[in-house]
């Protein structure tokens, strides 16, 4: 009898034993993805970062000045006659499409609603009128910036309306 309450024991605590291996395995494995998932996320944002940094050292480029000069918060209103040259720049290749997305953008994080309003109406014109143009609004995820920008509580509640 008292060998066969071993024997039982012996076998729950073997059951016990291989149902906390499960877990413990199944528990690495969610490590393992995390891990993984953890590394690629750290890599994206080391890509964006360098890129980052790089714009900084870099200074302002043709197209920046383009944009600054498109949305400079002077103007009392758009400059249409240059909005529209620069979709022809675009349109002949004469500037970068990328480089140019990329300076709207910039703009459009600018927390002045003179300057974010005519970076938009920028951005609108160029996606309208470019297809080049058009097609880089969603590579360089601006549409993403704009909705941080409505959704920040620090932007004013007047340029949201």
């Amino acid at each position: 009898m008292a060998m066969h309450m071993f024997s039982m024991g012996f076998k729950k605590a073997a059951k016990m034993s291989d149902n906390l291996m499960e877990k413990v395995n199944a528990f690495g494995e969610r490590l393992k993805i995390g891990g993984a998932e953890v590394g690629r996320k750290m890599s994206a944002g080391m890509s964006s970062m360098s890129f980052k940094v790089k714009e900084l050292l870099q200074g302002p480029n043709q197209e920046d000045k383009l944009v600054e000069d498109a949305t400079a918060e002077t103007l009392d209103e758009p400059d249409w006659a240059m909005n529209l040259d620069i979709c022809d720049m675009i349109n002949h290749e004469k500037v970068s499409s990328v480089e140019l997305i990329r300076g709207i953008k910039k703009r459009i994080v600018i927390k002045n609603a003179r300057v974010q309003y005519l970076a938009l109406l920028l951005l609108e014109t160029c996606a309208k009128n470019c297809e080049k143009a058009f097609s880089e609004v969603a590579a360089e995820r601006v549409l993403d910036e704009i909705v941080k920008l409505i959704d920040d509580p620090q932007t004013v509640v007047n340029n949201k309306e």
